[in-house]
């Protein structure tokens, strides 16, 4: 008796446990219908439809569907972002027996795939542990913020809202040891993308896996992301902490002062005086490394509008879903590229982006992106006016314009500079 007991309630648990996971899916299905517009919904669809069509033409016999393996093996990272010339976003992952056929073992930005496939004929097959159980492919975890959340973590969402039970696969680089030796950005990330409480699991030697489930990617660099993402998205904001509402800055000047050779990783020029006129104005300054990730998201999500310098702390706001009246305004510190700014679109269509770069240096021999913008404050202060109820006056863009010559020039003594054509 005390057998059939014990079988009869963990039948009764194993259902339980699906039927909440099937309430969670059809929650988030309706909580999204109920928060993306119908315009904007199929604008969304259209481009999925449209790339769908494109990658299933390109990658034929392969489709754009979640993926099911058997016995497939899975290497840890051999290599990420490690290619700033140009090259693969990474290498390592699913082996792939034939990367032209198989799209959704690959990693796009845009309508190109980025990634080096890991051929079978390579893979240590005699050294692969075998994995009983069902895994869900989440990509690797990379130490850089921004290229983890627009790059790649959009796998895990679907996944952890996935009906079917089964363990989150991440790929730790460099390497791994465990959960505690990861930073806590991070460990608040892969729990905030993980609304059905998945256990997770990181790659640290290569995997042989019963049951594999690759969902494909869902957001890529430089094109707009998929409709249930974003539904899913906006499921996990719900259950922020509720934000205090106004305009916030979001500032590199504590990533990036710009004021030295050691500090010179990309900055907009006088951004330090930009930040002491709008604080006078009653914006508040967000600076990302002194909040945890949470703090962030909900001051992002409770803010009626945002500015931000460009940077990796942009990409903070891809973890929120569609905010259709929110204002956003980015400074450019580079000239964009063609689809840089649908991520964003996506969520707020009220974006607006001022490329108003007037000179661009870098180091010698640096690396462009990492250098000092000096922007055309007179083009750049009539967008921020829009949301600023005292606005910024001539003699205030005089200020900025004579604090960023002395930024390049106090910078200049301390490291050689060449202009950006």
């Amino acid at each position: 008796m005390g057998c059939a007991g014990k079988w009869i309630g963990e039948v009764v648990g194993r259902i339980a446990a699906q039927l909440h996971r099937w309430g969670l899916w059809l929650r988030i299905r309706w909580r999204g219908r109920q928060r993306l517009p119908s315009g904007h919904r199929r604008w969304l669809n259209h481009a999925e439809r449209a790339w769908r069509r494109r990658v299933e033409r390109e990658y034929a016999p392969g489709r754009w569907e979640v993926l099911h393996l058997r016995g497939a093996l899975i290497q840890p990272m051999l290599d990420l972002l490690n290619r700033p010339s140009g090259g693969e976003a990474y290498y390592g992952g699913v082996v792939c027996a034939a990367p032209e056929q198989q799209p959704v073992l690959r990693h796009f930005r845009g309508d190109t795939a980025v990634d080096r496939p890991c051929l079978e004929a390579s893979a240590p097959t005699a050294l692969a542990q075998p994995h009983g159980g069902r895994l869900f492919w989440c990509g690797p975890l990379g130490w850089h913020f921004g290229h983890q959340v627009a790059d790649f973590g959009s796998r895990v969402l679907l996944a952890s809202v996935d009906p079917r039970g089964g363990t989150l696969l991440w790929a730790p680089w460099p390497g791994g040891n465990g959960w505690d030796a990861l930073a806590p950005w991070q460990r608040a990330l892969l729990a905030y993308l993980n609304p059905g409480q998945k256990p997770v699991a990181l790659l640290t030697q290569t995997l042989k896996a019963e049951h594999l489930i690759v969902v494909p990617q869902q957001a890529r660099m430089w094109a707009t992301p998929s409709v249930a993402h974003l539904e899913a998205l906006g499921w996990c904001e719900d259950h922020l902490a509720p934000g205090k509402g106004g305009v916030l800055y979001v500032s590199r000047t504590l990533a990036a002062p710009c004021l030295d050779g050691s500090s010179l990783r990309g900055s907009i020029a006088a951004e330090r005086q930009l930040e002491s006129l709008l604080r006078e104005r009653g914006v508040g300054i967000v600076y990302p490394e002194q909040l945890s990730l949470g703090e962030q998201l909900a001051a992002y999500r409770g803010a009626n509008a945002i500015v931000v310098a460009e940077g990796s702390a942009q990409h903070g706001l891809e973890l929120l879903g569609v905010h259709v009246d929110k204002e956003v305004i980015v400074i450019c510190r580079r000239p964009q590229q063609a689809g840089m700014e649908l991520p964003l679109r996506a969520r707020f269509p009220r974006v607006r982006w001022i490329e108003a770069i007037a000179e661009r240096w870098m180091a010698r021999g640096g690396a462009a992106w990492c250098g000092l913008t000096l922007v055309h404050w007179e083009r750049v202060a009539p967008v921020l006016n829009t949301v600023l109820d005292d606005p910024l006056s001539g003699a205030d863009m005089a200020t900025l314009q004579h604090a960023s010559q002395e930024q390049l020039q106090r910078l200049a003594a301390t490291v050689p500079l060449q202009l950006v054509p």
